[in-house]
């Protein structure tokens, strides 16, 4: 999922590790054998990206962040999560019935993606799905779209680690288990790329959609139940 669309392994990882261990060393252990994917994947998404359009979302997301964080000890997470899987489950709609924004997507617009996506990450822990949808709409080839996104994903994933580290989840056990798992991820990761280089002007955009679609669903259950 990483390789391909740039986006959604953390929708299988935390998931199925948490259902051994508990969510925070999901989440952690995710963070960390995404180090050496994030430098995997980089030369692709400097590459490909629009610099115009990952800058002033990297700088949003570096502002937004703290508020969502501020907002967490004063919100219930789970109602924020309900309303960011009902945006993106309304933003897959729009694009799936073939609306997409009218040009590539500005600094301007960016930003506002951006400080949303920061927003709902430093609030829920769940800041791509809103920022990927963005991305998705404009009219960006598919590896400038997969660019942006390898890149803002990378991002979300940097600014969230100086947080999880300060709060002492970074342990012996989480780190070591990431080690061993680390190198099956660099594997899968670099065929999922492959893949993509094979086949994704052709299927890149319905395979991110349905993921899109998969994670919002899955979030917005989980957050009902």
């Amino acid at each position: 999922m990483r390789g391909f669309t740039g986006f959604g392994a953390a929708l299988v990882i935390v998931p199925i590790v948490a259902l051994v261990y508990d969510p925070k060393t999901a989440v952690v252990l995710h963070a960390l054998i995404e180090i050496p994917g994030i430098l995997q994947l980089l030369p692709d998404g400097l590459r490909d990206c629009a610099r115009r359009t990952v800058v002033p979302m990297i700088l949003a997301v570096l502002g937004a962040v703290p508020v969502g964080m501020f907002l967490l000890v004063s919100i219930d997470a789970r109602i924020m999560r309900i309303v960011m899987s009902a945006s993106v489950l309304v933003m897959v709609g729009l694009l799936a019935s073939g609306w997409q924004y009218r040009d590539r997507i500005g600094p301007g617009v960016a930003a506002v993606g951006g400080a949303i996506g920061g927003f709902f990450q430093g609030a829920t822990g769940v800041g791509g799905p809103p920022i990927v949808a963005l991305l998705m709409s404009g009219n960006d080839s598919a590896r400038m779209t997969r660019g942006n996104i390898i890149i803002m994903m990378g991002s979300l994933l940097v600014v969230a680690m100086p947080s999880q580290y300060f709060y002492g989840l970074f342990h012996a056990e989480v780190v070591l288990l990431s080690a061993c798992l680390a190198p099956v991820y660099v594997l899968s990761t670099f065929l999922g790329t492959r893949l993509f280089h094979r086949t994704g002007d052709r299927h890149f955009r319905r395979g991110a959609m349905a993921l899109l679609v998969v994670t919002a669903v899955s979030t917005l259950i989980g957050s009902l139940f």
